[in-house]
Parts: C-alpha cells; sequence; structure tokens
C-alpha cells in the first residue's frame, strides 16, 4: 500500500489528468472517486493510470466518466505486471458468470453489513443478478452491459454516503485529512482526496467488490 503522501499524490494527479483530457468540469463524481482510490489501493501505478486514460480517449467516443477508462487502465496494468504482455480476452470467463459472482458477492457484504447499509447492498445484488439474466437471455453485449453496473454503482455508493452515520462520516473525513495534512493541494483537489478516501474507507468496511467487469 502506498503511503499517506503518496496516495494523495496519486489521486491529485490522476484526476486532475483526466479532468484535463475531458475537458470539461472540474469534480468527479462519488462512483469515479470510488474507482480512483479503488486504483490507488490495488497499487496501479501512476503511469498506468495516465496511460489508460489516454488509450482511452485515442480510441474515440465520448468519455463523461473515469470509470469509462477502467478497461484501458486494468490493460495497462496487466501489461506491466507482466512484462508488456496484456491478459489475453479468452482468459476471462463469460460475461454472465461474472456478474453472477459480483451478485454473490454483493450478497456477501450485504450479509455481512450494518442495517443502515444492507437494504442497499441487496438491491444492488438483484440489479446485478438482472444484468447477469439479461446477458444469458437476451446476448446484452460488454459495453452495455458495463454502462448499466455503472449506473447500479452510482446508486450503491450514493445511498451508502447516504446512509453512513454523522459521526462515523466526520471520524472518516477526519481521518483522511488526517493523511493528507501537510501536502500542497489546493483546497477542491484536497476535497476530492478527502471524499475518495472516505469512499474507499467505506468500500473496504463494506467489503464491495469491484464492478469491472
Amino acid at each position: 500500500m502506498k503511503a499517506p503522501a503518496e496516495a494523495a499524490d496519486f489521486v491529485a494527479t490522476v484526476a486532475g489528468h483526466f479532468i484535463r483530457r475531458r475537458g470539461r468540469g472540474a469534480l468527479l463524481s462519488p462512483a469515479d472517486l470510488s474507482c480512483l482510490a479503488a486504483w490507488e489501493e490495488e497499487g496501479v501505478s501512476v503511469g498506468a493510470a495516465v496511460r489508460g486514460i489516454d488509450q482511452a480517449f485515442r480510441r474515440g467516443g465520448e468519455i463523461r466518466s473515469l470509470r469509462q477508462c477502467r478497461w484501458a487502465v486494468e490493460e495497462e496494468r496487466a501489461k506491466a505486471q507482466a512484462g508488456g504482455t496484456s491478459r489475453k480476452a479468452e482468459e476471462e470467463p463469460p460475461l454472465e458468470d461474472r456478474l453472477a459472482a459480483l451478485a454473490a458477492s454483493l450478497d456477501e457484504a450485504a450479509r455481512g453489513a450494518e442495517p443502515a447499509y444492507r437494504q442497499a447492498l441487496e438491491d444492488a445484488a438483484g440489479a446485478v443478478r438482472g444484468l447477469a439474466a439479461a446477458a444469458r437471455g437476451e446476448g446484452a453485449g460488454a459495453v452495455e452491459t458495463q454502462a448499466a453496473l455503472d449506473g447500479v454503482e452510482d446508486d450503491l455508493l450514493g445511498r451508502i454516503e447516504a446512509a453512513a452515520p454523522p459521526t462515523e462520516r466526520a471520524s472518516l473525513e477526519a481521518a483522511a485529512r488526517e493523511k493528507i495534512s501537510g501536502r500542497d493541494l489546493a483546497a477542491e483537489v484536497a476535497d476530492r482526496t478527502v471524499r475518495a478516501i472516505t469512499l474507499r474507507e467505506l468500500r473496504r468496511r463494506l467489503r464491495l467488490p469491484s464492478f469491472a467487469i
């Protein structure tokens, strides 16, 4: 795991690069902040994240969300780990199996969660099972399914943030600000970093799986 200073640098650098490439808006959504924090937690390097973002934009299409770059960042990380060779697509399980595994992970998280969070997790698991059924019965593509998953994740993270008891939220935010204390960050970047760290900690406590397929 990176040291606090490095974590702050990762969030600020990668978020700033994405915002510059997007060319509009100065804020990331809660789900994008969570994605960014997950990359930092998983040990994704700044270089791999930046190269992945650039690759996603080079492929064309309108990139509105950082999560739309996840496939490219994962590809860059896999290349780095394998010495330049990316993971082969045939190694991936079928889409419906990946969705079923995600739903099962959400079910498990719901069973271990406090009551305040349980319904949101159960609803997310149900939504993912619906996507798995669609992938099996209608042959839904990965791109469309990922977009739908992003919506499920948006809803889940919003509900989790809203459900967090005020004292817990305040404690997490205070701990996050302590982690980045002493860093020369603009106020807006500092606020984004605190939110990312807070969301990451909530995800860790609830054992939320990745929504990237």
